[in-house]
């Protein structure tokens, strides 16, 4: 039996669980996660460095240990109030993707929002979510709400 990991990250979440709903309802158990890093102001700051600049702040939030554990709570709340059981997960290292993806494994479902960007094909993901679609050891659900 698959169980279902729905990656929440606060954005439009509901419509992520209304998406997924057929999904949910044929998996063994739901769990809500969420993953946090400190990888993106790293990054800018050896960006910064190589280019003898000062750091800039990062373009986008990152989440720590415990934003993390309010959005996965956040998240069975959803869950529950949809009708599913599920309990709350949270991952941490270097990134979120590489977080959320070490911690699938082939019996779990992640079920991933698209991000915001236009379009379509790679890009059209934020980097998180396209670690994880490429590196998860299970399928990945990759929907796209009317807000992503």
């Amino acid at each position: 039996m698959i169980a279902a990991a729905m990656c929440f990250d606060g954005v439009d979440d509901e419509a992520l669980v209304d998406a997924a709903h057929e999904l949910l309802a044929c998996a063994g158990s739901v769990e809500s996660w969420c993953g946090y890093g400190d990888a993106a102001e790293r990054l800018l700051e050896d960006v910064a460095k190589r280019h003898h600049a000062p750091p800039h702040p990062p373009h986008h939030a990152t989440v720590d240990a415990e934003q993390a554990a309010a959005i996965a709570e956040r998240g069975v709340a959803l869950l529950q109030r949809a009708g599913f059981e599920a309990i709350a997960r949270t991952f941490g290292g270097h990134d979120p993707g590489h977080a959320l993806a070490t911690a699938s494994g082939p019996q779990y479902v992640l079920v991933l929002g698209a991000g915001h960007r236009e379009g379509r094909g790679p890009k059209s993901v934020g980097h998180v979510a396209r670690f994880v679609i490429d590196h998860a050891q299970g399928p990945v659900l990759l929907v796209r709400t009317a807000q992503s």
